[in-house]
């Protein structure tokens, strides 16, 4: 019974990062191209510092469209969820103690970091 709980947790947690990961034509040819779990793990890591670059982008675009005391309520805001999506990735990174952790705790990582550059955008744009 326990298996087969990780194992649902594990697909139910894999589908949508692989979805949304897709959205990204040079992550998407590198991971084709990979060959191993080092080579995703490389895919992973240039995919996030390039969802990750976009965040920082954001996040200064909204910080420009909002007025002083939004501004520092975006930015306890924003310190919070950088804390969240740390804490709830490490989940993923520890989940079955072998290599795929690795995938599944940078496709939590960027997942939610290119959800949440795409909320900062839409705030910037109010």
């Amino acid at each position: 019974m326990k298996h087969s709980l990780l194992a649902i947790a594990l697909m139910s947690a894999v589908t949508p990062f692989a979805l949304a990961q897709n959205d990204s034509p040079a992550y998407s040819q590198c991971m084709q191209a990979a060959q191993t779990t080092l080579d995703m793990n490389n895919c992973n890591g240039a995919e996030i510092e390039q969802q990750d670059a976009r965040l920082n982008t954001a996040y200064k675009k909204a910080m420009a469209a909002l007025e002083s005391a939004q501004q520092a309520q975006l930015r306890d805001a924003q310190r919070s969820w950088i804390k969240y999506r740390d804490t709830n990735c490490k989940l993923y990174f520890s989940l079955t103690g072998g290599t795929i952790d690795q995938l599944n705790g940078a496709g939590c990582v960027l997942d939610m970091t290119k959800a949440r550059a795409d909320e900062l955008s839409a705030l910037a744009e109010h």
